[in-house]
């Protein structure tokens, strides 16, 4: 094995894992530790065999490794004998001990809810949060990123210095598949980079990284969505006075999602397929047909929910008896799509293709993590969860062509399921009436990004363009990478707060990656938060993008440093948009700021390019927030710039 591996295997055994001792705990029977074990090294991998104690048949954990990569997996058996078998206990059936290490920092992301992650900044493995699922470590000079993963049957969390394994299902004899990967590197982001590529490429991730997903086409341009407009109670009369607003204040909106309030239910339970008529009294198609054909809205979709509606399916409707061999009843009593693949596609199929016939583009799906709430017991959740996805998905790329925005679904159970879909919902919701609201949503979007958007192009929700923080949330949205799109009340759009993220022909500007955390603000952050992202392509080499966000309630003053800016280095010149500055820069620059309440700051930084004629850049729209990712560019001499 070479040196590198050896070292980090001895490292995550020794230190990460304190000795591999393992915890194992059945139903009926007897639980203890494990920690006798015998090890078979070979070039790249190593399998620790423990001495089957408690009854156990087998327990080994492979560990394959690269230079600064490892996954491990674990094969925990139980036999039946006798006809009779204890199982593994549904929650915590197997844990390890954290942290043999002394980190100087530590970034987590765990569960705040059910639905959703938020970052968690600690010094120690006993401080970490229940429910992480993202966990990197400052240690001296090196950073170690641990990704818990899900198995054939179980998920991997992290809780209060403990990794634990669970299948939150009796009777499981067998527990099979990787459930942690764990890299290092100097550069934090270069560790959470190649944990996920190697993970991948060892198949310990099943599913595709972002840069394998196709993000659907109609997300490049501006949209709208109905919810924090209407919430409930949208009605297609209030669809169209928004878009009459949109028309005359000549806003170009190219896609509408139809938010939740358009469901016949009962109960919060589905009772059909078809829309609410005393909302939409003219029918979808008819609806849907205006929208596009006299507003010119190019796509439309519906908001619905994992499990049909919030409380899955009535079982007193009619669409419950013409269904039932599609649906399931969960132990807790909820009807929903079946647990079984071909039966829930043809539930989704069904819904799915009448929506597709009455000119519906896209759906949003909403309440994802509540499925692992709904299964347990049934069969172990990462399983069920995969079954669930592939049967949504199947039906999403045979009726929309694959366009849906995951949401409500950050753990990872879900996050690790999904088998084609691009866009997934990368924090709590925008709440406008919430005071301060925008610094927990700017906090959330960007932490989680480190991790979630290896996987996915991270949409970062909707926001108000009339609103306290609406030049905070422009500038995020513009840097963010996310599909960009308002939830704005009627007659409440502001055009001179939504065109500096949007080009004059309704497209947005994608950058290449979701914006994440600069360096210095990696482990924590303290009055001023700034973010990063890049775009290459069009502009002969690679343009940064950069912003600092005043999370306090007092003017600040300070400098953001371009060493902080990950892959920065070279010559460039900055254009901050507020302040309408250009600045040379170079990795040892200093970017300054004045920040008023609610401020902002935000720059363009483009390599300076030379020829004949001296030296230029290609300079993007200035009349836009962050135009990096646009194609609009001009041949720009830097002598021009009076820099």
């Amino acid at each position: 094995m070479k040196e590198n591996s050896t070292t980090l295997y001895e490292f995550i055994k020794s230190k990460l894992l304190s000795g591999f001792a393992a915890d194992v705990s059945c139903i009926r029977g007897v639980s203890g530790r494990l920690a006798e074990f015998s090890e078979e090294i070979g070039d790249d991998s190593v399998v620790v065999t423990f001495k089957p104690e408690y009854g156990l048949e087998r327990f080994a954990i492979r560990v394959d490794l690269s230079d600064n990569s490892a996954v491990l997996s674990l094969d925990a058996k139980i036999p039946v004998q006798n006809g009779a078998y204890r199982g593994f206990s549904p929650e915590h059936a197997v844990s390890f001990t954290l942290g043999d290490v002394e980190p100087d920092a530590l970034l987590g992301s765990h569960h705040d809810c059910p639905w959703w992650m938020y970052p968690a900044f600690v010094k120690s493995f006993d401080e970490l949060k229940p429910r992480t699922q993202s966990l990197l470590v400052k240690s001296g000079e090196q950073n170690y990123y641990m990704l818990p993963l899900t198995g054939d049957n179980f998920y991997c969390e992290i809780n209060s210095g403990r990794l634990y394994i669970s299948s939150d299902t009796s009777g499981i004899c067998r527990l099979t598949g990787a459930f942690l990967a764990v890299s290092v590197s100097a550069d934090p982001y270069k560790a959470v980079d190649d944990c996920f590529k190697y993970a991948r490429e060892v198949g310990a991730i099943r599913v595709p990284l972002k840069a394998e997903r196709t993000l659907p086409e109609l997300f490049r341009g501006f949209g709208w969505c109905t919810w924090d407009a209407f919430y409930a109670k949208v009605t297609s009369k209030g669809i169209f006075e928004k878009l009459d607003e949109f028309r005359e204040k000549n806003i170009p909106v190219k896609w509408v999602i139809i938010d939740d309030g358009w469901i016949q239910n009962r109960d919060s339970r589905l009772t059909s397929f078809e829309e609410n008529r005393e909302k939409f009294p003219e029918g979808f198609k008819a609806t849907i047909a205006r929208m596009k054909e006299e507003y010119g809205v190019e796509k439309v979709g519906v908001w619905h929910a994992f499990n049909g509606y919030w409380n899955g399916v009535d079982p007193n409707s009619a669409l419950y008896y013409g269904q039932r061999d599609n649906l399931d009843v969960t132990p807790s009593g909820v009807v929903v799509p079946s647990f079984d693949e071909d039966k829930a596609f043809r539930f989704w199929d069904s819904w799915h293709s009448y929506l597709a016939s009455v000119g519906v583009d896209f759906v949003k799906v909403d309440n994802q993590s509540s499925n692992s709430a709904y299964i347990n017991g049934a069969l172990p959740t990462a399983e069920g969860c995969r079954k669930a996805h592939n049967a949504l998905e199947r039906s999403v790329y045979k009726n929309f062509g694959g366009a849906i925005i995951n949401c409500m679904g950050m753990d990872m159970e879900n996050v690790l399921a999904r088998p084609h879909s691009a866009v997934s919902r990368n924090s709590d919701d925008f709440f406008p009436r919430r005071e301060r609201g925008f610094v927990k949503h700017l906090v959330q979007n960007v932490y989680n990004a480190i991790w979630h958007g290896q996987l996915y192009y991270c949409d970062f929700d909707m926001w108000w363009s009339d609103h306290e923080s609406a030049v905070q949330s422009g500038v995020l949205r513009a840097i963010s990478g996310s599909p960009i799109y308002v939830s704005d009340e009627v007659n409440k759009s502001s055009r001179d707060a939504i065109l500096p993220v949007v080009e004059d022909d309704g497209r947005v500007m994608l950058c290449d990656n979701a914006a994440r955390p600069t360096l210095d603000c990696m482990y924590g952050f303290g009055d001023v938060l700034t973010i990063w992202n890049q775009s290459g392509g069009s502009f002969g080499g690679t343009i940064y993008g950069a912003a600092a966000f005043n999370l306090s309630d007092s003017e600040v003053k300070g400098s953001l440093a371009a060493a902080d800016i990950p892959g920065l280095d070279g010559d460039y010149v900055a254009y901050e948009y507020f302040t309408k500055k250009f600045t040379r820069v170079n990795k040892g620059s200093l970017l300054d700021y004045s920040l008023g309440v609610n401020g902002v700051a935000v720059w363009s930084i483009y390599p300076v390019l030379r020829d004949d004629s001296g030296e230029y850049i290609l300079l993007g729209d200035v009349s836009k927030y962050l135009p990096i990712a646009s194609g609009h560019k001009v041949k720009t001499a830097v002598l021009a710039l009076g820099i």
